[in-house]
């Protein structure tokens, strides 16, 4: 609860006229995570891909050149979180315009950094530098509203589940429109041989970058059209917060830091699959493309899973949400133990990782909101742009080094990268064990920590502790009220 000499720094939520989200605001809840995942299921399977087979970067430059990327985000993340924090639009907003605003600029540099000229090495990773730097600068403003929306849409918890299972659809038809569609497009505008293989991958990346960025302007649109903020902050005395002393009450919030934490292994296990799949389908399995079989099935199983997820909450709550999602992922990886070259194996690793997405997501999202709801009553402020800023560094500096590991990897195991004459090359025993590490026996150790986290997790308690609090409260200030 807020003490008294934070009081006049405090933003209070208004009331709410209704805590219901209607149907039409959830599908647009969908849309714009289906929308950012798509965009970031692009990114995660093709970007290194790209830089490696078709710009010509070697491949620890290209894991550099991602490294790099995330000291801009480190200025660029915070920055925004504390805009977002501080800054109202003239209808009240703080989040939805952003939506609107951002979504053409991240599409139009998403394809200007897909359409690189042919340069040599050294101007190809100067080219991705600066074209990257700027797009990443403006889908930070796409990525806040992403993940705090639900903190605005509404202070029900169980509407807040109900949004985290929407945002889990979405979650899912985003990367399954594009695990389905990215391949056959390529094929068609790039040219395949009898084996398979893309023979102008160039303008295969050409078309399917501007296909599925048109698709996420299209779903960001719908979403600004059909949604809106509920929970507003009211104007006190002083309502501006600094950005270290928003860092400073979040890192002392033990439910932020636990949901992060939990977030960061489950992204560490899902993109080391994620970023590998394409190298592993293709010189592990030798199945070039098998990314597009093995996607689908991880998507549409997470789909599947999605009438459970309110099961469970009922029974188990968020904690057991989050267990179920991290034993399906250490689960996931007992079939690649026993056959790592069976692709039957990778199939059904696939589908056990499905589960893992289905839940976590849901999982994450609702805690994440919880926790700040926490930490606006025992802090006082409202802070959901610092809380999904330090939550995406936190997570970018992880992946950026996952992508840089790999690279390096790949560098000093002696990958050969693809040619005009040899579209497939094979790769050496120690070059495929970095695929293997990175596709299973990584994830699965990440996977432990996942569930020590869930089993720890205290938002569910904390959580029934802050609303018998204001339950209590309000009863008080009622009673107050009468006597007087």
């Amino acid at each position: 609860m807020a003490t008294p000499d934070t009081l006049q720094a405090t933003i209070v939520p208004s009331a709410p006229t209704t805590e219901k989200v209607r149907l039409r605001e959830k599908l647009g809840f969908t849309a714009l995570h289906g929308s950012v995942e798509m965009f970031a299921q692009i990114l995660s399977l093709y970007l290194l891909v790209f830089y490696t087979n078709v710009a010509g970067i070697p491949p620890a430059l290209a894991g550099t050149l991602m490294l790099i990327c995330t000291i801009w985000n480190g200025v660029n993340d915070p920055i925004v979180g504390w805009l977002v924090d501080n800054h109202r639009f003239k209808n009240g907003e703080k989040i939805r315009p952003l939506i609107k605003w951002v979504a053409v600029p991240t599409a139009l540099f998403a394809i200007i950094l897909f359409w690189m000229p042919a340069l040599d090495p050294t101007w190809a990773f100067i080219y991705a530098l600066l074209v990257y730097c700027i797009m990443d600068s403006f889908s930070t403003f796409l990525g806040i509203p992403y993940m705090s929306f639900p903190s605005v849409m509404t202070s029900d918890p169980n509407e807040r589940v109900s949004l985290g299972t929407f945002a889990t659809a979405g979650a899912s038809l985003g990367p399954l429109v594009a695990s389905l569609f990215t391949v056959p497009l390529m094929r068609t505008f790039g040219g395949v041989d009898a084996l398979g293989n893309v023979l102008d991958q160039r303008t295969g990346f050409h078309v399917i970058i501007v296909v599925f960025m048109a698709i996420c302007v299209i779903c960001q649109f719908f979403v600004y059209a059909v949604t809106r903020e509920r929970v507003r902050p009211e104007k006190t005395t002083t309502d501006h917060i600094g950005l270290f002393k928003a860092f400073k009450i979040l890192f002392t919030e033990r439910n932020f830091m636990a949901i992060v934490g939990y977030n960061l292994l489950y992204s560490f296990a899902l993109s080391s699959v994620i970023i590998s799949v394409v190298y592993f389908t293709t010189y592990v399995l030798r199945m070039p493309g098998g990314e597009a079989i093995l996607s689908p099935i991880l998507i549409l199983v997470a789909l599947l899973s999605l009438p459970f997820i309110r099961l469970v909450n009922k029974y188990a709550s968020r904690r057991g949400i989050l267990i179920t999602a991290a034993i399906a992922m250490l689960v996931s990886k007992i079939p690649l133990f026993i056959a790592p070259t069976s692709f039957i194996a990778a199939c059904i690793s696939a589908g056990l990782i499905g589960v893992a997405m289905g839940f976590s997501v849901t999982g994450i999202s609702a805690n994440l909101n919880e926790s700040i709801e926490i930490a606006a009553w025992n802090k006082g402020y409202r802070l959901e742009g610092s809380a999904v800023a330090l939550r995406g560094l936190i997570l970018k500096i992880g992946l950026a080094f996952l992508a840089f590991m790999l690279g390096l990897g790949m560098q000093f195991s002696g990958y050969i990268a693809p040619t005009e004459e040899v579209l497939q090359p094979v790769q050496n025993e120690a070059t495929q064990l970095v695929f293997q590490t990175s596709f299973i026996y990584f994830p699965a150790v990440v996977a432990i920590g996942m569930l020590i986290i869930a089993f720890l997790s205290p938002t569910d308690r904390d959580a029934a502790a802050m609303r018998a609090a204001k339950k209590a409260a309000a009863e008080a200030e009622a009673a107050n009220g009468t006597l007087s």
